[in-house]
């Protein structure tokens, strides 16, 4: 193995050769100059399981992937299951005079040394992803575990203290930020405590279920970081928690709810990395993030984003916000809650508890003399009117909704009461979107699309497609990541007059540009091989060519 020291130079050309777009100058401060390795990861320039194969071969040691790990746990010479976790060292094979390795991090000599003191034999290293490692931990020592938190436990109680849940609360939100889970679910059962990550828009459990004892310390730990009563457990409550993960700051939205087996938790992970993003990084289809950017040009009107929940309409609005915040502009925020925070914008939290809903403070807003308003979520007629007004007395007005697409969009307003002809004057454009998986890099292949769904989503007959295989890199699911499909209905003067004349939906659908549909960036993610026919027509539903 190389010396103990990593040259960025050397570094960032290895990378570089595998596909990365890694800069000249090396990120982060000082305190990660002497690990370039670290300031990559943190900085989310590189991935790290990426990070752990590139710096296997720098280093000139092998690379631990999980097929490598053992069925079951070794010896080691009887090196505690704390010490293996928090060093992050997985014994992988063991001989009479040999001891293999996988460690997260091949440079962390102390440790090393301590396991050659330990076993007494010679110690060969090879390098694993931090995040398989603590999966791998879960599946081996999951009886250990649960033996080593009950001691813990027994000492916490008798002492006061809540270490073990405050090491399991850090080690859950660790396991799904490495995941890329948006969601953390701890749901109480009679076996325990169960525990599941939303990644890819699928719940999925990952590793061991912890000990039961530890279910209320841990909600307890989540309560105190959030602000939430922790004697109340007969009403459910919202929060909102941080913590520092892998080097950088998470945001945590909580959510409690009173169930027969006792409180169930929903953290939502509000990583600033994943956050918004400016418009040409969204993954849009580049027609619709050209007329996206056309449409944002104009000095008023309305905008607004729909789809269901989940489907990063929220996300697409603040890459929006990044793009019209300038210095000369004034922008207001109504948003329920907050979920990411911008500089230089004014964000205002709903709390209809104390009268503050989305129409009492669009009022007081339109006083602050806003050149840019985005209204969280319009949910009834009185919100709807309002943004109506803005937009015709000169604000720019940016919001969400909830239908299935765009034309539908200018319907449901017509539904709750706004006359056509000031929808027709006030709307500039209407953006659908929904979030589909996206095949893994490491496996996804392709297969000819069946006739069903060829005619369907009006493919060619024999269409090569994209097909999910599965491995464990993406734990068997054939995907890894997301992907968007947009569409958008930006105004001209035949809608307009189709708007004028109370058109329904699917009236204006066949008046919307076919290259800006939903159906028709479906049809390029398929023949692109990025997605399945599967994914494409559960969010489509009943697709027509």
């Amino acid at each position: 193995m190389r010396d103990a020291m990593i040259e960025y130079g050397g570094l960032r050309d290895l990378l570089r050769e595998r596909g990365h777009e890694v800069p000249d100058g090396e990120p982060g401060g000082d305190a990660l100059r002497d690990r370039p390795d670290r300031a990559l990861v943190s900085a989310g320039l590189v991935g790290e399981a990426e990070m752990a194969e590139a710096l296997a071969a720098y280093l000139g040691v092998p690379f631990a992937g999980t097929e490598r790990f053992p069925a079951a746990p070794l010896e080691a010479g009887g090196a505690t299951l704390s010490f293996l976790r928090q060093s992050r060292i997985l014994p992988v094979e063991e001989r009479a005079d040999l001891l293999i390795l996988a460690v997260a991090d091949p440079l962390d000599r102390s440790a090393l040394q301590a396991m050659e003191l330990l076993v007494g034999k010679e110690i060969r290293l090879e390098v694993a992803s931090p995040s398989d490692l603590d999966r791998a931990f879960d599946r081996l020592y999951g009886q250990g575990a649960d033996t080593a938190l009950a001691q813990q436990g027994e000492k916490a109680a008798a002492t006061g203290e809540d270490g073990p849940a405050v090491r399991l609360l850090e080690d859950l939100v660790r396991t799904a930020i490495s995941n890329r889970a948006s969601d953390l679910h701890l749901e109480p059962s009679g076996a325990g405590l169960r525990l599941r990550y939303r990644i890819d828009g699928r719940l999925m459990e990952l590793g061991a279920r912890p000990p039961a004892y530890l279910t209320d310390m841990l909600v307890g730990r989540i309560k105190v970081l959030s602000g939430l009563n922790i004697a109340e457990k007969r009403l459910p409550q919202d929060g909102r928690a941080s913590m520092s993960v892998a080097g950088r700051k998470i945001d945590i939205r909580v959510s409690t709810a009173p169930t027969l087996n006792g409180e169930s938790v929903v953290l939502r992970l509000l990583d600033p990395e994943r956050g918004p993003t400016d418009i040409e990084r969204l993954g849009l289809a580049p027609p619709v993030a050209e007329a996206l950017t056309a449409v944002l040009a104009a000095p008023h009107g309305m905008v607004l984003a729909t789809g269901p929940t989940g489907s990063g309409k929220t996300t697409t609005l603040y890459a929006a916000l990044r793009r019209l915040n300038l210095a000369e502009r004034k922008i207001v925020t109504l948003e329920d809650p907050i979920e990411y925070r911008l500089d230089g914008v004014n964000q205002i939290q709903v709390n209809p508890r104390i009268g503050l809903g989305f129409a009492n403070l669009l009022r007081s807003v339109l006083r602050h003399d806003p050149d840019v308003i985005m209204v969280g979520e319009i949910r009834d007629e009185e919100t709807a009117r309002l943004a109506v007004q803005a937009a015709l007395t000169g604000h720019l007005v940016l919001s969400t909704l909830h239908t299935n697409d765009a034309p539908g969009a200018a319907a449901r307003l017509m539904d709750m009461g706004i006359e056509p002809y000031l929808l027709s004057a006030s709307l500039r454009a209407v953006l659908a979107q929904r979030l589909v998986r996206r095949l893994c890099p490491e496996c996804g292949g392709k297969e000819r699309v069946e006739e069903v769904a060829a005619t369907r989503l009006g493919l060619p007959s024999g269409s090569e497609i994209g097909k999910a295989v599965g491995c464990p890199r993406c734990h068997q699911t054939g995907y890894r990541g997301r992907l968007v499909l947009s569409e958008i209905m930006p105004m001209d003067e035949l809608l307009e007059a189709a708007i004028a004349g109370r058109a329904d939906a699917s009236r204006l659908r066949s008046v919307l540009d076919k290259d800006l549909s939903m159906l028709a960036d479906a049809r390029r993610r398929l023949l692109a091989g990025e997605t399945t026919a599967g994914e494409v027509l559960a969010v489509l539903g009943g697709a027509r060519a």
